[in-house]
């Protein structure tokens, strides 16, 4: 079910009241359990009030309506709106990169001219003071926001572990290097998160293989095959794997070969990458029929 909705209006739905927050929409994609009953999972542009548990719209847009016949017949309810400034909520899984650091915390930028918010030193699964991962300025995290600022009371911050066991990253963490980031709409973020139905990435898999970590605040971070390596650091790590190796007049070919061979697999991965992101651009503006013929477009000649 779909209709338009503004603030103050009614939420046109049987069971006003919600899950936890643990639980959201947002946690269930993570592989949160359900909730019990048909309970109400809430997405973007749904507020639940503390005291009265009911939800309420908090921006306008398309209201989206379903039942998760696979979750005891959970409803599920969000509100499509083609916003530009991305406020953080609870449970909302960003891409964001690493600024700097003060006290205890790094400081992740989640988009341009927006504050940055927080993300603890410890929030990492395993996570000790003198074991945990050492970040520097530029690098690139994909985690989910625990903490909002709506109260004012608290700077937003964010944590790099499941939402139901600390312990377990449920796919958050440092974001490999070799991978790209880019901007997405917002609209179109959340249609990749939420929308089990949309057959864009399912499309692109039948034409490259990649990794992918979708930000709802229209981040997106994407890894065709291995990446683009660079030769510095390969050529170091093949230095420093143990025995020396003596190298005879036939090796430099060999040597050679080698570094061919990674220049011709970075460009390849290269190219898909950059097409990859263009075929992504694109379906934010065509219609789900017009998919598979966006992605002839943005591979051809690859």
């Amino acid at each position: 079910m779909t209709a338009i909705i503004v603030p103050g209006d009614s939420l046109p739905i049987k069971n006003n009241t919600s899950v936890p927050e643990a639980t959201t929409a947002a946690a269930d994609a993570a592989g949160a359990g359900a909730g019990a009953g048909a309970a109400t999972k809430i997405g973007p542009g749904i507020y639940k009030m503390p005291r009265l548990q009911h939800l309420i719209p908090s921006t306008s847009g398309i209201l989206h309506h379903q039942y998760q016949s696979n979750k005891n017949n959970a409803e599920l309810v969000y509100i499509e709106s083609d916003t530009k400034r991305y406020i953080p909520r609870n449970n909302d899984f960003v891409v964001g990169t690493v600024v700097g650091s003060v006290g205890d915390f790094y400081k992740v930028q989640l988009q341009q001219f927006l504050s940055p918010v927080l993300l603890p030193f410890m929030a990492f699964p395993s996570a000790t003071k003198k074991n945990r991962p050492n970040l520097n300025i530029g690098q690139c995290v994909y985690a989910r926001v625990i903490n909002d600022d709506n109260d004012s009371t608290f700077e937003t911050e964010l944590s790099c572990t499941d939402a139901m066991n600390s312990r377990e990253s449920g796919g958050f963490g440092v974001l490999d290097e070799l991978g790209f980031v880019f901007d997405l709409k917002l609209a179109f973020a959340r249609e990749l998160l939420y929308n089990a139905k949309l057959n864009v990435l399912s499309t692109l898999a039948t034409r490259v293989q990649f990794e992918i970590a979708v930000g709802i605040n229209g981040r997106v971070w994407i890894k065709c095959g291995e990446g683009v390596i660079e030769e510095k650091k390969r050529n170091k790590n093949e230095e420093t794997d143990g025995d020396v190796k003596m190298r005879s007049a036939d090796g430099g070919d060999d040597d050679n070969d080698s570094v061919e061979g990674l220049r011709s697999r970075n460009l390849k991965n290269l190219r898909n990458t950059l097409a990859a992101v263009e075929f992504l651009k694109k379906c934010e503006k065509v219609e789900p029929e017009q998919v598979s013929n966006e992605l002839k477009k943005a591979f051809k000649g690859i």
